[in-house]
């Protein structure tokens, strides 16, 4: 599968907090299809290991499952540890701001308005950002500091 991340994606909006929970459990299986693997699908991931575990143990989840899911369809190089925890620590702050009554699929598609793929460049260059050394482990904004 030399060819995964060139195959197109299809965001669709989640309908409902049952299919948000099918999804990561088809993602942790590493039965969710790779089209449907988009930002959005990271961010429900984030929201709901954030729900269900301290953030040290989602952040080591998602880790995990994210690297794993990208190794079995074919996308061994594709994880990036500085935008993953850029996303973590971003839903996390969403969960403490936002409205409580909200449903997970709601929530889901507030943060991916409020945090698309070109929001993390407020923080950092595209030099930092897609950098190896930033691919690989943590690095600090170098445009402005986090303001969450």
């Amino acid at each position: 599968m030399a060819e995964t991340t060139r195959r197109p994606k299809r965001d669709v909006p989640f309908a409902s907090d049952a299919e948000v929970a099918d999804m990561v459990g088809q993602f942790e299986q590493c039965r969710w299809p790779y089209e449907r693997w988009t930002h959005r699908a990271h961010l429900a991931v984030a929201l709901i290991y954030l729900q269900r575990f301290p953030a040290i143990e989602a952040e080591e989840r998602t880790r995990h499952h994210i690297q794993l899911y990208n190794r079995t369809v074919g996308d061994a190089s594709g994880y990036h540890e500085t935008i993953t925890l850029l996303f973590l620590r971003k839903v996390a702050s969403y969960r403490l701001t936002h409205d409580k009554q909200a449903t997970v699929a709601e929530a889901v598609e507030e943060l991916a308005r409020e945090c698309h793929m070109q929001w993390p460049l407020r923080y950092y260059s595209p030099e930092r950002l897609w950098s190896d050394e930033a691919r690989a482990k943590w690095v600090e904004p170098d445009l402005q500091p986090l303001d969450f």
